[in-house]
């Protein structure tokens, strides 16, 4: 349940490297024992596309061993490749899904307040990360592609620190339904009554909220 102590059983930091397409990425993490979080950002994680990452609503990202273990059954050929950190998260926990967390929630992270916006919109970089082309379609089709934090208090987080619930301002929002409005099949924003709401929490990202404001002013 999202509503309590999750142990954080890894955090991770990423440094700016050449995946084997020649891309340049730091979407592969390396494990650490404690990250510093500010307001726009983590110390010494790398952001290498400006663009399109980063951003005060996903300085975290956050993912989960459930989601990996989801990941390895499915890909059993290259099951060891879904190392914690290979995935771009900071922080990691035992469980969690997107089907259990709401755009709003708020938590303390170790000595930082943290609260939720939005789920990933995931890319083609996590199929170069893995070196396989079947990993970015499963993902997308099944919606466990982790969610993003803004930072509401500065502080740092440890191993054997708690991602703890504090408060849920927005109980109808679930982050696994924003993900569906954009990537189910058949149902592409098309809930106007949902995506105002989302809009008016103030939460959604470069990435989404444009989509969402496009998707408003189409919809009768």
């Amino acid at each position: 349940m999202s509503d309590g102590k999750h142990l954080i059983k890894g955090l991770f930091l990423g440094a700016k490297e050449t995946l084997p397409n020649g891309q340049e990425s730091a979407i592969r993490k390396k494990s650490v024992e404690s990250i510093k979080i500010n307001f726009t950002h983590i110390s010494d994680d790398a952001i290498v596309d400006q663009v399109h990452h980063g951003g005060e609503m996903r300085v975290i990202h956050h993912y989960s061993q459930y989601n990996y273990h989801i990941l390895k059954n499915k890909f059993p050929d290259i099951a060891n490749r879904f190392q914690p950190g290979s995935f771009g998260e900071n922080i990691l926990t035992e469980e969690l899904t997107e089907k259990d967390l709401f755009i709003g929630d708020i938590y303390q992270l170790g000595s930082a307040k943290v609260q939720l916006t939005v789920a990933r919109r995931p890319c083609a970089t996590i199929n170069q990360s893995y070196q396989d082309s079947r990993v970015l379609k499963e993902v997308m089709s099944t919606g466990h592609v982790g969610w993003f934090y803004k930072v509401l208090e500065e502080g740092s987080v440890k191993l054997g620190d708690y991602l703890e619930f504090i408060e849920r301002p927005f109980p109808n929002l679930k982050v696994s339904d924003l993900y569906d409005q954009g990537y189910a099949p058949g149902a592409k924003f098309k809930n106007r009554n949902f995506l105002n709401l989302c809009l008016a929490t103030g939460l959604m990202d470069k990435g989404w909220k444009p989509k969402v404001e496009k998707a408003l002013t189409s919809l009768p």
